[in-house]
């Protein structure tokens, strides 16, 4: 006989992400019946494909700021125990510094993408179980292939006809419960649609060109933590003394969320990488917790700032002037101290990330105009999303 595997198992349909002035809304299911979930309820869709005919039920209103951030928590975690991931990433700021990072990702999620977020969380708990059944019976046939080969090579063969029987039996079945669970692998992901105006599109890939020059500049860094500067007495003119880290900034893709296109990723040195897709940003944690922010929540705000560079100028930073690394407050260099020299003042750009459910992270890129050039493509994208 076969295995016994798993038959819990579901099949995750392409998931359509809607994007209108009255908000984003997702919907997903198989042709003829979908689940569409939006600002104004639960809706069931049941019809005929071909026939333009159709039913569609609410099942009642989409629960707001009542929905209990406790149970949403727990569910995330019952995926937790049974993932194999990297340590988590751990960052301690240096004294007298205020650490510059997001709430815990359970917070932040918006609370129209509650549901796609728990379907999501659903597929990768799936696919770990799927992947697991595929590694158990692929030790089983394995098992079963050596123990038919050696019984038909062992000169015993002819009392051994009977268990030759059952194993000659067995394996063809065990080898198609392998291809079903093959089958229920691949069908374990997320396919996104994002219904939105052909402007909206157009936008979206500027803001991709616009991703893929900045991430050429010559240093990106992540702010991590940052205190105001004691001008006085360290003898600077800096009034802002920062902790930063090199990050790379990607164009990523998902095995478990796929759509036609690739995601931005900014890596996090003290905290998760934050993924821009059409409309959605998503935070991912390393132990598969995530959360699934409305794009047009996310705050991005630009400007240019002027740093004292006290290590080597990246090459297409634009310096504006110099220090000294004793400085008096009209900018001077401190005549009391013998070894002073100059410090180079470089042009950088500053692009800081936010939203009200508490994601903050900071970023600082060498080449500031390739930076300016993507905040203005963010926030057309994010203008033609509302139009």
């Amino acid at each position: 006989m076969g295995l016994r595997f798993r038959r819990t198992f579901q099949i995750f349909p392409g998931v359509k992400v809607n994007v209108s002035k009255s908000g984003l809304s997702t919907s997903f299911g198989v042709p003829g019946a979908t689940v569409n979930i939006g600002n104004r309820g639960v809706y069931s869709t049941v019809g005929v494909p071909g026939t333009g005919l159709s039913y569609r039920k609410k099942f009642g209103q989409m629960p707001s700021v009542q929905r209990d951030e406790a149970t949403d928590i727990e569910k995330s975690k019952k995926f937790q125990s049974k993932q194999t991931s990297d340590a988590p990433k751990i960052y301690v700021p240096q004294p007298g510094m205020r650490e510059i990072g997001s709430a815990s990702v359970e917070l932040l999620s918006s609370e129209n993408l509650l549901d796609l977020r728990d379907m999501i969380v659903a597929a990768r708990q799936q696919q770990v179980e799927v992947k697991s059944d595929i590694r158990d019976t692929e030790n089983v046939l394995g098992e079963r292939r050596a123990a038919l080969k050696k019984r038909k090579n062992s000169i015993f063969k002819m009392f051994l006809k009977r268990r030759i029987a059952e194993l000659e039996e067995e394996i063809p079945q065990i080898e198609i419960e392998l291809d079903e669970l093959s089958q229920w692998s691949d069908a374990t992901h997320i396919d996104l649609s994002f219904d939105t105006t052909e402007a909206a599109k157009k936008a979206y890939a500027t803001l991709v060109r616009s991703f893929t020059v900045m991430r050429s500049s010559d240093k990106i860094w992540d702010l991590t933590a940052d205190r105001e500067t004691d001008r006085f007495r360290e003898r600077t003119a800096a009034q802002r003394t920062i902790d930063r880290h090199r990050v790379e900034l990607k164009l990523d893709r998902d095995e478990l969320i796929r759509f036609e296109g690739t995601a931005l990723r900014f890596g996090n040195v003290n905290g998760e990488d934050i993924l821009i897709y059409p409309g959605v940003a998503c935070v991912p944690r390393a132990d598969g917790v995530f959360a699934l922010i409305d794009l047009r929540e996310l705050q991005l705000k630009f400007s240019f700032v002027s740093f004292h560079e006290v290590e080597q100028v990246p090459s297409d930073a634009k310096v504006t002037g110099e220090t000294w690394a004793k400085a008096n407050k009209d900018g001077s260099p401190d005549l009391r101290f013998r070894d002073n020299y100059s410090i180079p003042i470089c042009q950088y750009g500053l692009l800081l990330f936010e939203t009200e459910k508490g994601l903050s992270e900071e970023y600082m890129v060498s080449n500031a105009n390739a930076a300016e050039a993507f905040a203005n493509s963010f926030l057309n994208y994010k203008n033609s999303l509302l139009s």
